[in-house]
């Protein structure tokens, strides 16, 4: 964590039309925040990097949500150019199979390569056709993958975090430690009674916490809050929140 957000939990949600909207935002939430995620639609819109330049310079870590998924040639170049940028992390599909994940991690510099197990926008049935097997045990199954490979840390829903505790620790039937001391980053999260718009497979912030989320990838309940607060006491609230649950979960 940098000095920018002491020791906020919350990767704030770049999902922005423009470089404008972006550094309006930064600057709306000030130092309550340490990382930001830039995601696809500015990627695409090319204008991801004058983003990520705007955000360094802001003192924010930066994950790189390009979500890549090709042949592991492909994504090992990709990993290469990506790692130049000097961003935090930024992410595979884990269905692009280990040697996806293998290629990534050896071409990854110094960011962690993150394994997407499961979008949280699919539903339980729509995962369970494409992989074969229950949500669970795909996530299960790809987290795993993802360790054996040399992730530092995999992205699911909140849904999972509980299920994937089961499977911490030196355990005889399940040797593999690798899974606790993976960096857990989870979108998804809602309060309660909030509108979950596109994601399917949601739970609150303090829920994901105590199962184990290392970090929380935040937009709309910072820009669109029910509470009607401005970003800033928005994500105060959002910390404030993130805390208590920390503590409840250590004492």
């Amino acid at each position: 964590m940098n000095s920018n957000g002491k020791d906020s939990r919350i990767i704030l949600a770049l999902d922005v039309p423009s470089l404008g909207s972006a550094e309006q935002l930064m600057d709306a939430v000030g130092g309550e925040i340490g990382y930001v995620k830039i995601g696809l639609e500015a990627i695409n819109a090319q204008i991801a990097l004058q983003i990520a330049k705007s955000a360094a310079a802001r003192g924010y870590q930066i994950f790189w949500d390009c979500k890549l998924d090709d042949t592991s040639h492909t994504i090992g170049a990709a990993s290469r150019v990506i790692s130049a940028l000097n961003v935090w992390a930024f992410n595979v599909h884990a269905c692009a199979d280990v040697e996806g994940l293998m290629a990534a991690v050896a071409n990854q510099g110094s960011a962690m390569v993150l394994a997407v197990t499961a979008l949280t926008s699919m539903n339980t049935e729509t995962v369970e056709l494409v992989a074969g097997r229950s949500r669970n045990a795909t996530v299960l199954y790809r987290a795993r993958m993802a360790a054996y490979a040399g992730c530092g840390g995999i992205v699911c829903s909140p849904k999972e975090l509980a299920f994937l505790a089961g499977f911490y620790g030196p355990k005889a039937t399940v040797p593999e430690r690798q899974l606790e001391r993976l960096v857990k980053v989870i979108p998804g999260t809602r309060s309660a009674g909030v509108a979950t718009d596109d994601q399917k497979n949601v739970d609150t912030v303090e829920n994901a916490i105590r199962n184990g989320a290392s970090l929380l990838v935040i937009g709309r309940e910072i820009t669109m809050n029910s509470k009607g607060l401005r970003p800033a006491d928005a994500v105060k609230d959002l910390n404030e929140r993130i805390s208590m649950a920390l503590e409840s979960e250590s004492a």
